[in-house]
């Protein structure tokens, strides 16, 4: 399907083509509309012609009721049209909102938010009036056939006057479609980068570098409100001469109609007929121009989010897998950066039920990334990641979710009660108990008694990016979160980076809970103390796996070559 020269991909063109009866309707009420619009033309007709040439008074009150009429039906049909727009752009967003969030998710957060701000564009000019206007535009022709059988030059004049305003029309898109597409980009950018400051507004603030981060927000505002500005300017001069030019004409066709009715060829009444034709004939051309600028952002936000859903991976029908016991497989993967450096590869190793496998290594081996890949935060590019044999990519994701439980290197809480932060913000809806499962995950976590103490206790809100709690109670909260559920794998990413000596011990006390209950654990850390339930240990350097085996083995021989080193 294609919508304004834009190829839609599946998923867009199935949402719009559900939306086809509410369009279908629109158009089918935009015909008795225009038709209606024809009323007080008619009505002119009779008064200057009939009613003013006998004195009918009975006459002009019919008209004048059925002009009535007229009206309000006209009134009546143009609010049902806005209101089947409305539904039509609810009803989109009821189809296409989950998928676009759940296919952008899958790649990464940032394309999420810049592809459902396109989509609001889009939603948000489907519900707007010039939008209407566009469904009136093609019953221009029935205005210039109406003015055509009033006389042949009224219509001649209506036929030039729509000339040049669809010249306008035509130019100002030519004049404002580039510079809105850099204004837009520009603005996207100032909103990243705004983003970016308001997630690290602490590091922000603390290093003195707010007022650097504002000047480069500013920066990039400054020119996108620029270029906007100046497309704007460009719509307006394009808008206010369409205004004249409606004006003029309605105007011309008054002294046009009275040359007319002068040499005898038409009607007074014909006269006034002739300006409401002509006025109306231009009206929705004149509100298309000036309704430009959203037309030509939601045609570039079209054009993204088309292109954008066509690189993302189609939706598939999973098979429900039975549930795992936790055997975890790593054949040769990798994964490579943005710019096609490797960051992972060649990581073979697999972790059985009940056992801990502790990774450990320098800064940028690759150990976040291969948590992330465990976790099933992101894809493997290369290789198998396998769980009881059968690979992530087989599972449906939240499924698989439900058995694997992330402690990332920030806690990363989210807005929203205590309760709601442990449970995975489930509402119950598969039939858990999600009061019972909390209160259990918090408990094996060592972190009940800390909630109770709180002011609400699990039902104490959080603020934004789970602005409430100290980093290590945040912690603390994320690994019941990790915990929620009895998850069968366990992929911690220093655990332990916020924690006091006592919440520590709290987490040593989980994982070897965890361990007797058969969940395989994965554990990235730092500390010794934290590893020492580990059975083996994974060495990475360089994003590849420099030693593999049992704990004491490994650290042996770490210890050897650091002893060969200094010497």
């Amino acid at each position: 399907m294609k919508i304004a020269g834009i190829e839609l991909p599946k998923d867009m063109a199935e949402a719009v083509e559900a939306c086809r009866p509410h369009f279908v309707a629109a158009a089918t009420f935009s015909l008795f509309i225009n038709l209606l619009f024809l009323a007080p033309a008619l009505y002119m007709l009779q008064v200057y012609d009939r009613v003013v040439a006998t004195g009918g008074k009975t006459t002009l009150l019919f008209v004048t009721l059925a002009l009535a009429i007229a009206l309000v039906t006209l009134s009546a049909l143009d609010a049902i049209r806005n209101r089947l727009l409305v539904r039509a752009s609810m009803r989109l967003d009821a189809l296409l909102a989950p998928k676009i969030l759940k296919r952008m998710m899958a790649r990464n957060s940032n394309a999420a938010v810049q592809a459902m701000r396109d989509f609001e564009t889009i939603r948000q000019a489907i519900g707007s009036p010039v939008a209407g206007a566009m469904f009136d535009v093609p019953w221009f022709p029935l205005f210039l056939a109406v003015a055509f059988l009033l006389h042949f030059w009224i219509g001649v004049l209506a036929l030039i006057a729509s000339g040049i305003l669809f010249f306008v029309a035509w130019r100002n898109q030519r004049a404002t479609a580039e510079t809105m597409q850099t204004a837009t980009q520009a603005m996207a950018i100032s909103q990243a980068a705004a983003q970016t400051v308001a997630l690290n507004n602490d590091t922000v603030r603390a290093l003195g570098m707010v007022g650097t981060m504002v000047h480069r927000q500013l920066v990039h505002r400054s020119y996108g409100l620029t270029r906007l500005a100046d497309a704007q300017f460009t719509g307006g001069r394009f808008a206010a001469f369409s205004r004249f030019l409606r004006l003029f004409v309605q105007s011309a066709a008054l002294g046009l109609g009275a040359l007319l009715a002068i040499a005898g060829y038409i009607s007074a009444g014909a006269i006034i007929a002739a300006s409401i034709v002509l006025s109306r004939a231009l009206q929705p051309v004149e509100a298309v121009i000036g309704g430009w600028p959203t037309l030509t952002s939601a045609h570039a936000a079209l054009r993204r989010l088309a292109n954008v859903m066509s690189g993302a991976p189609p939706e598939r029908i999973y098979t429900r897998l039975p549930e795992p016991a936790g055997r975890i497989e790593l054949d040769q993967v990798g994964v490579r950066g943005p710019d096609g450096r490797p960051i992972l590869y060649g990581v073979t190793f697999d972790v059985s039920p009940g056992e801990m496998l502790g990774i450990i290594g320098p800064s940028g081996a690759g150990k976040t990334t291969l948590a992330k890949i465990l976790a099933g935060a992101i894809p493997a590019e290369a290789g198998t990641v396998r769980i009881d044999g059968a690979q992530y990519a087989d599972w449906e994701p939240d499924d698989l979710a439900r058995h694997v439980g992330y402690l990332p290197q920030e806690p990363s809480l989210f807005e929203g009660t205590i309760k709601e932060n442990i449970a995975r913000f489930s509402d119950g809806s598969n039939g858990e108990d999600v009061d019972a499962l909390s209160v259990e995950a918090a408990q094996a976590a060592g972190v009940h008694q800390l909630i109770l103490k709180l002011p609400k206790g699990y039902d104490t809100p959080l603020g934004p990016l789970g602005q409430g709690l100290s980093s290590g109670q945040a912690q603390r909260v994320a690994l019941a979160r990790a915990l929620y559920g009895k998850p069968v794998l366990l992929v911690f990413d220093e655990p332990n980076a916020f924690l006091d000596a006592e919440g520590e011990a709290e987490l040593i006390k989980a994982m070897a809970m965890a361990m007797n209950r058969g969940a395989s654990i994965v554990v990235i850390a730092h500390r010794n103390s934290i590893l020492a339930g580990a059975r083996r240990l994974l060495v990475l350097e360089g994003g590849h796996p420099k030693m593999l085996g049992p704990t004491q083995d490994v650290a042996a021989r770490l210890t050897q070559a650091g002893k060969g080193k200094a010497g």
